[in-house]
């Protein structure tokens, strides 16, 4: 018999309510003003309908807490599809991306939430690479991503406010572009892969000989 969870304090949830979605909404600003000179009314529907279907999610987890998992999904997606797009806006910014080339980046958000139910040894592989890493190829991207980049992004972010230079803002947006999509892409893998591992796990004998 599994055990109930603890009640969490009302207090304590519309804290959590809160938070999640001022999260959100800066991801959300991030997405719709950047870059500033340009207004998109896709950003702005991908971003407010995002924040409206995270918050919702958060609510929904702390109803339905013995069902949270499956609730990770839509909370998970809020947030990373906000940075994947704001990625995809930064990157545009610089190189404008042609349609057919954008319906090729939504293909690999797709593929990297399916990635552990189609070849579940390939997920697998990326996921521990992401998180100890045994190549040297992966332990290179780990020093990278946990030491140059956030740096490298935080000069460029702040050379970005203070100049007009073209040049200069242009890698600005090229950082953030490459960062937010990676990150995104990574991000829903690895939960994705997770969650298939959690469920396989709790697959009852039945189950997995009818599999």
């Amino acid at each position: 018999m599994s055990r109930k969870p603890k009640k969490i304090p009302w207090w304590k949830q519309v804290l959590f309510v809160v938070g999640w979605c001022l999260v959100l909404s800066v991801f959300a600003a991030l997405l719709i003003f950047i870059p500033p000179t340009e207004t998109s009314i896709t950003a702005i529907w991908v971003g407010v309908s995002h924040v409206v279907l995270g918050t919702a999610a958060m609510i929904i987890a702390l109803w339905k807490r013995e069902k949270w998992q499956w609730v990770g999904f839509p909370l998970m997606h809020s947030w990373m599809f906000i940075l994947y797009a704001t990625g995809l806006r930064a990157l545009n910014a610089v190189y404008p991306i042609p349609m057919g080339w954008l319906l090729v980046f939504l293909v690999m958000y797709a593929l990297a939430w399916l990635l552990p139910y189609i070849r579940p040894k390939l997920s697998s592989i990326i996921l521990r690479e992401q998180m100890a890493p045994q190549t040297k190829l992966g332990k290179g991207c780990m020093s990278i991503a946990l030491g140059g980049l956030p740096t490298i992004g935080s000069i460029a972010a702040v050379i970005g406010l203070h100049t007009s230079r073209s040049g200069e803002e242009n890698t600005v947006y090229l950082i953030m572009g490459i960062l937010g999509i990676l990150t995104a892409l990574a991000g829903v893998q690895a939960f994705s892969h997770q969650f298939w591992e959690q469920t396989r796990k709790t697959k009852s004998p039945d189950q997995e000989a009818e599999a």
